[in-house]
């Protein structure tokens, strides 16, 4: 994959994701496909899909997969392999090394996300498909995004999933389903819509990405993996209305009580994050919060004050109103050394107002 000359940013992800002056991050492709994109770091988002898992008492995976397969769709629509569906679907014309080239195609596409290495294991057209990924993370997200893209190659409504871990690889196994998932309208997602704020950002003279971004993420292609130069941590680029899909799931499944949930989980691993960083003068630590998480396209907020002892919010277009305000708390907590609790105003997708008091 080229790199940009002045900035060593993927020419191609230079070229489809937008960073906006409201703190987001839009992708476009070539069809004028969009979603909104976040960074965020691998370990930090299994962390919290384990927490939760755990305290609730039910797998969540499943609802992340099923969420996840409009994304996969989406992606299987401005990829080489979208021509399969021209071919009849019988094992004649769509032959095993047939099929093996086109994922090669895509292996690039797939590694730029952060996604590991995606190799074909097994296909025979209109019965299964075997993928193996070497380096995989966030495994529900790779199987929900397989699983769209196997469901649009077959023009199918569902697939039978099996994943797990073989050799350190995550091999998913897919096969024809027959019936709609009943939970397929509640996971519904997000139209993105474009905003604009007070952000300004210095951007590559040659390629328009932000100077902050290329020094920050760095991708390692061969291996399917980006790297935060200043945490040292790996990154992956995550739709942001597949995480709001599934967290409104959640709440629709388990009632009211799992915003507090989640935004506790997040609270509590965004505080075990900033273990050992210095603080400085307070006022400064927390102004740093808002435009660091704008660079991974987590939003920026329209109003963000400090007294001393607590911050007011006014929140437009947060990636998720609770899990943003959990990283805001954590923050002041690390800042004023006490612990705090949030008082909400406003909670909606659109537009959220709160106070967050040590």
């Amino acid at each position: 994959m080229r790199k940009c000359r002045d900035c060593d940013f993927p020419k191609k992800f230079a070229k489809f994701f937008d960073w906006r002056s409201d703190g987001t991050i839009v992708s476009t492709d070539r069809t004028r496909t969009r979603s909104q994109i976040t960074f965020l770091e691998a370990g930090e988002l299994e962390g919290l899909f384990k927490d939760l898992t755990e305290t609730i008492g039910i797998d969540i995976d499943r609802i992340f997969i099923q969420a996840q397969k409009d994304i996969g769709k989406a992606l299987y629509a401005n990829l080489p392999i979208r021509h399969m569906k021209r071919v009849p679907n019988n094992r004649f014309v769509r032959p095993q090394f047939f099929a093996r080239l086109l994922v090669s195609l895509i292996r690039a596409d797939i590694a730029g996300l952060g996604d590991g290495i995606v190799s074909l294991d097994d296909y025979v057209a209109g019965v299964t498909l075997a993928v193996r990924f070497k380096n995989p993370v966030v495994y529900p997200l790779l199987v929900g995004s397989a699983a769209g893209i196997y469901e649009s190659i077959e023009d199918m409504p569902s697939s039978q999933v099996t994943y797990g871990l073989e050799g350190g690889d995550l091999v998913i196994r897919l096969t024809h389903g027959t019936e709609a998932p009943a939970d397929r309208e509640r996971l519904y997602l997000d139209e993105v819509k474009e905003g604009s704020g007070p952000l300004r950002y210095d951007r590559c003279a040659d390629c328009g990405v932000p100077l902050d971004a290329a020094k920050t993420f760095e991708w390692d292609i061969k291996r399917g993996i980006i790297r935060n130069r200043r945490t040292g941590r790996r990154d992956v680029v995550v739709a942001v209305q597949s995480v709001n899909a599934l967290l409104r799931e959640l709440e629709n499944e388990l009632g009211e009580d799992v915003p507090q949930l989640v935004y506790d989980h997040q609270k509590a691993l965004s505080a075990k994050k900033l273990e050992g960083v210095e603080v400085g003068e307070p006022a400064a630590f927390l102004e740093r919060r808002p435009r660091e998480m704008a660079l991974r396209g987590l939003g920026y907020p329209s109003v963000f004050e400090f007294d001393g002892a607590s911050l007011s919010v006014e929140m437009k277009n947060a990636y998720n109103q609770e899990l943003y305000a959990a990283k805001l708390a954590a923050a002041l907590e690390k800042a004023t050394g006490k612990p705090s609790t949030i008082e909400w105003s406003k909670r909606e997708p659109g537009l959220s107002t709160y106070r967050i008091v040590t």
